[in-house]
C-alpha cells in the first residue's frame, strides 16, 4: 500500500535527464520513458505512470508535479514516458499523446495504448513490480490519455488520477470497474470545466464537459449516482461512493495546472489554498489496487 508521501522539493529538468530510461519498440519506432524507483526495493512494489500534458514532454512534468520525489517516497516506482515530438513555432521540446480520434493526425496515429502496455512489461521485468497495483496520472492531454488507458487497459490498471483534462468513451467500456479521482480547476481557460473551448484552449475540437465525464465514469463503475461532497479550504471533493469509487476534486479559482504543483497566483493577489494532488493521488492509488 502507497504510504502518504513525505514532503520533497520539486526536481528541476536535469533531475529527469540524470534518471534511468526505458526504452520500448513499437511498431518498429523505439520509444522512451524516464524511471525513478525508491532507493531500497522492498519486495513487490506499485507502479505509477505519468503522462505528461500536450505540448510539454516529460522533463517539464516531472519537474511541476515532483511525481519523482513524491511517487518513490511513497515506495512507488514512478515511469514517465515522452509523447510524440510535434511541430510547433515555439522553441523547446513539444509533445502529443493519441488519446483519442481528435489526435491522431497530430500524433501520427502512434500507438500509446500499446506503447504503455510495453513499457508495463519493460518495467516489470527490471523492478519487482507488484501487476495488482499499476496505476496511472496525467495533466491536460496526459488526463486523456489517462481515461484511455482506463478503458482500452483496464485489466492492467488498476485505478487513475486524470489532472485538468478529460474525454469520454465514445462506444468503448472498460472490462472491469476502475477508480478515479479527478482534479480540476474552477478557472481553467484550457480545458474549462463545462467544457467547450477557452479563451487558451489548443486545437479546435471542443472538450467534453467534466461533469459528464465523470457521471459517464460513475455509471461504469457502479458508484452512488448521488456525490458526497466534503468541503474544504478552498477546494471541495465530491465523492461518489463504492467499491470503485468516482471522485471529482474541485479547486476554486485555479487554472490549467496541478495542483498544488506550481504558483500560478498574480503578483499582489491572495495566495490561494489547494490540495496536493499528487499526494493525494498516491493515497487513493494506495487505497485501490486491483481486486
Amino acid at each position: 500500500m502507497l504510504a502518504a508521501p513525505a514532503a520533497a522539493a520539486s526536481p528541476i529538468h536535469a533531475a529527469a535527464q540524470a534518471a534511468p530510461t526505458l526504452e520500448v519498440e513499437v511498431r518498429g519506432e523505439r520509444r522512451t520513458a524516464f524511471v525513478r524507483a525508491p532507493a531500497a526495493l522492498r519486495g513487490p512494489c506499485p507502479l505509477v505512470l505519468g503522462f505528461h500534458g500536450g505540448a510539454g514532454n516529460a522533463q517539464g512534468y516531472i519537474a511541476n508535479s515532483a511525481l519523482f520525489a513524491k511517487g518513490p517516497a511513497a515506495g512507488a516506482i514512478v515511469v514517465c514516458p515522452q509523447g510524440t515530438p510535434i511541430a510547433l513555432r515555439l522553441p523547446g521540446d513539444h509533445r502529443i499523446w493519441n488519446s483519442g480520434p481528435e489526435y491522431g493526425r497530430a500524433s501520427n496515429d502512434v500507438d500509446d495504448v500499446a506503447f504503455t502496455r510495453r513499457l508495463i512489461e519493460a518495467a516489470s521485468q527490471r523492478y519487482p513490480v507488484d501487476r495488482k497495483r499499476v496505476f496511472v496520472t496525467g495533466f491536460s492531454n496526459g488526463a486523456q490519455m489517462a481515461y484511455r488507458l482506463a478503458l482500452e487497459l483496464a485489466d492492467q490498471v488498476a485505478a487513475i488520477a486524470p489532472m485538468s483534462g478529460g474525454r469520454l468513451a465514445g462506444a468503448e467500456r472498460p472490462a472491469r470497474p476502475v477508480p478515479v479521482l479527478h482534479f480540476h480547476g474552477t478557472a481553467d481557460t484550457v480545458y474549462p470545466l463545462r467544457g467547450g473551448l477557452g479563451a487558451d484552449s489548443i486545437g479546435r475540437a471542443p472538450h467534453a464537459g467534466i461533469d459528464d465525464v465523470i457521471d459517464e465514469w460513475r455509471r461504469f463503475d457502479g458508484a452512488d449516482p448521488q456525490a458526497t461532497i466534503e468541503p474544504h479550504d478552498g477546494w471541495a471533493a465530491h465523492i461518489h461512493k463504492g467499491p470503485a469509487p468516482v471522485s471529482l476534486i474541485l479547486v476554486d479559482g485555479m487554472g490549467h495546472q496541478i495542483a498544488g504543483g506550481g504558483d500560478d497566483h498574480l503578483p499582489g493577489q491572495p495566495m490561494r489554498a489547494e490540495p496536493d494532488a499528487i499526494a493525494m493521488a498516491l493515497r487513493f492509488f494506495g487505497d485501490h489496487p486491483m481486486t
